[in-house]
């Protein structure tokens, strides 16, 4: 059950919360003493019962998650998804400890080794889609791996296609590609007449980036990467500036402070940074895991209270959760979405997991057919083989198999409107229906205050950003 909640900031002031109504209000201490029955104060328990009158600190239960989706909603989502995603090659000339490829999250025989996607397949799956598409629709390809260039032949014949797909270059298309950067100088002339989006993973300095090692001599490969990246930023400044982005894991062997102050004062760029993948992990691993894993939360708030702290605070995780809070969880939701003041009840689907294709479709080296590149092949939805297979209703019925399950946990969460969780990363996602199914991301009535606690803390000491969020965030959508 859910009802609304006190909370109290850093600095002492109480807050009370109203999740039925996405209501927040300063409170006087008094008043939420009184709700814990700590104190007896006429004046604040007329206050208190006023509120009460109207439907606060009543619990009730959520009736509006829904738990199905039907064939219509997936059709439509193909025909509009935004990216066609292709598994270039499993090859890789590194060996990087951590990689989601590798032994902590495979047995060694199971993992494929050498396969590239097939040109036929990556065409047939091409021409499915173009049909849907119309002039000015904007799409993006995407190349993945392993290491995307060690077959440029697949990507070069990719781009030839597009062109004769698209004769007239009527559509909005870009390229995009993630790379470990050893190779790229071979290939930098014809990545940047075609004006590909390039991010480049790179953990830090020398010491940080000690995980990515060249498989064939064992060697650390950062010197390789960074002359490489140097020589594009000296050959094509421009191109450097508008197309080359950067991608780091975090790890025992960096942090955000490393990773944040090597690229930034390198290439005056901000890089993304991820955490160690937790779920499907090799179970004999599971230590090693452990070891290597370092927190981004954690290491964020070392580098804020870091005199040195060069990371803008706007790229901090509390400036997002700040911004997913005033977006969907507060009354400036309805400047966004005014229609839904006309509905007595919004409806909400479990997790904040992707309509099948709506937003990606990748094709594997095995022809399989997955809505994200970050999902496990065994969750795959369809197969290229002499046609494009996708069985809608079995789609259908999956995802809402698993809806169903997972309304039992949701119906209780406070952060059912906004949840952050793609449900196939969920470790026990298999496990739904029995008693052993944790959902790591579920937010009781002490994680949602404790949430609260740091949002209110974050939004008290930057007050500005209230205003900046609202106007770039929640008012444009």
């Amino acid at each position: 059950m859910i009802q609304s909640i006190f909370h109290t900031s850093e600095k002492g002031n109480v807050y009370l919360y109203d999740n039925q109504r996405r209501f927040s209000m300063l409170a006087h201490p008094k008043l939420k003493n009184i709700h814990e029955s700590l104190v007896d104060d006429s004046y604040y328990s007329k206050k208190y019962l006023y509120l009460k009158k109207f439907g606060f600190f009543s619990e009730y239960k959520l009736n509006n998650i829904e738990v199905s989706i039907d064939d219509s909603m997936i059709e439509y989502s193909i025909k509009q998804t935004k990216q066609i995603l292709f598994e270039v090659t499993t090859s890789c000339n590194l060996n990087c400890s951590y990689c989601i490829q590798g032994e902590l999250y495979h047995d060694p025989d199971s993992i494929i080794r050498n396969k590239k996607t097939s040109i036929s397949s990556a065409i047939k799956l091409l021409k499915y889609i173009f049909k849907f598409k119309a002039k000015e629709d904007k799409l993006s390809i995407g190349f993945y791996g392993g290491e995307p260039l060690l077959n440029i032949n697949f990507i070069k014949r990719i781009v030839e296609i597009i062109h004769q797909l698209d004769t007239d270059n009527e559509m909005d298309i870009d390229y995009l590609m993630t790379t470990n950067a050893t190779l790229i100088y071979k290939h930098i002339d014809f990545l940047v007449d075609n004006k590909f989006n390039i991010m480049i993973s790179l953990d830090g300095n020398e010491g940080n980036d000690s995980y990515r090692i060249i498989k064939k001599n064992n060697k650390n490969s950062f010197s390789k990467v960074i002359k490489n990246i140097d020589f594009i930023k000296d050959k094509y400044p421009d191109y450097f500036k508008n197309n080359i982005s950067f991608n780091a894991v975090l790890h025992n062997r960096n942090s955000v402070k490393d990773i944040y102050e090597f690229i930034y004062n390198r290439y005056a760029k901000k890089p993304r940074i991820a955490e160690l993948k937790t779920n499907d992990i090799n179970p004999h691993k599971k230590d090693i895991i452990k070891q290597m894993f370092n927190g981004k939360r954690k290491s964020e708030t070392e580098y804020r209270n870091d005199k040195s702290n060069l990371l803008p605070h706007d790229e901090l995780l509390s400036y997002n959760d700040l911004t997913g809070f005033l977006k969907y969880l507060s009354i400036n939701y309805y400047i966004s979405n005014v229609y839904s003041l006309f509905y007595n009840e919004e409806k909400f689907l479990p997790t904040n997991t992707c309509l099948p294709f709506s937003k990606k479709i990748f094709l594997t080296s095995s022809n399989k057919l997955l809505p994200c590149e970050k999902i496990s092949d065994k969750y795959f939805l369809g197969e290229v083989n002499k046609n494009i297979e996708i069985d809608i209703p079995s789609i259908r019925r999956k995802y809402n198999s698993y809806y169903k399950h997972l309304k039992k946990h949701c119906q209780h969460c406070y952060l059912y409107r906004y949840c952050g969780l793609c449900m196939f990363d969920i470790k026990d996602l298999q496990n739904l229906d029995t008693e052993e199914f944790v959902c790591n991301y579920f937010h009781d009535q002490n994680a949602f205050q404790s949430r609260l606690h740091h949002i209110f803390s974050f939004l008290e000491k930057y007050p500005s950003d209230f205003f900046h969020i609202l106007e770039d965030t929640v008012i444009l959508l």
